[in-house]
């Protein structure tokens, strides 16, 4: 893949137009656009605040490789992030139903608390048979 097509499928991959890349990189839409088609090349602090801004290393944005290698070396991660994001919305649901659950249990303990109260104090009445006394 040549620096172009990187440039473009990162910038496609982060959902991110070429406008918003160039208010970033304080840089013309059309300087993006000549460089995603190869027609220039960016400056080597451009080069570098790319590579920050897509995370990946200035060698991989500027050394050619053939597009079978970038997308074996690129699967891998996707798969493991995906895997994390999955695991950590399990957690986040799981977490949450636990709360709920212990608010209700805690609630259903107030609420027996405040029959036996009752019941022993005598103010229940007739509902003292109903719970054996």
């Amino acid at each position: 893949m040549t620096f172009g097509e990187k440039l473009q499928s990162l910038r496609q991959r982060a959902g991110m137009s070429q406008d918003v890349l160039a208010e970033r990189l304080q840089v013309s839409r059309q300087a993006v656009s000549r460089w995603e088609r190869d027609e220039t090349m960016p400056e080597t602090d451009k080069v570098v605040a790319l590579a920050d801004i897509f995370g990946v290393t200035t060698d991989y944005l500027l050394r050619p490789q053939p597009k079978q290698t970038e997308t074996a070396a690129e699967e891998p991660p996707r798969q493991q992030k995906d895997w994390v994001e999955r695991f950590l919305d399990f957690a986040k649901r799981k977490w949450y139903l636990l709360g709920w659950v212990l608010i209700a249990w805690g609630v259903l303990d107030l609420v027996q608390l405040a029959i036996f109260y009752l019941a022993y104090r005598g103010l229940l009445g007739g509902f003292t048979g109903l719970l054996g006394w």
